[in-house]
């Protein structure tokens, strides 16, 4: 994300953004030494990258039966919707 980690951070702990990036909804539980974030059924980790960028790695758990075929596109969905609200381009 072309966005510091700590700005991306604290941008997704913030619950009044939860419903606008987060791709289930859930009660979010927040480590900020680690820059992660879990609840159940997933996590999100931010890392700090080069020159004021970070990555996000976001991991959401699928219950068997459930049908698994847009869960990239949703995980990619959410994180371009984390970027924006991080002041990101997305």
């Amino acid at each position: 994300m072309p966005a510091p980690a700590e700005r991306v951070y604290a941008v997704a702990c913030d619950a009044a953004h939860w419903d606008e990036w987060l791709p289930v909804a859930a009660p979010l539980a927040g480590n900020r030494d680690r820059l992660r974030l879990e609840w159940n059924g997933g996590w999100l980790q931010i890392a700090t990258g080069a020159a004021g960028t970070s990555h996000a790695t976001l991991h959401l758990s699928v219950l068997a039966g459930q049908d698994r075929g847009d869960v990239p596109a949703r995980i990619r969905e959410s994180l371009d919707r984390l970027a924006v609200l991080s002041g990101s381009p997305g």
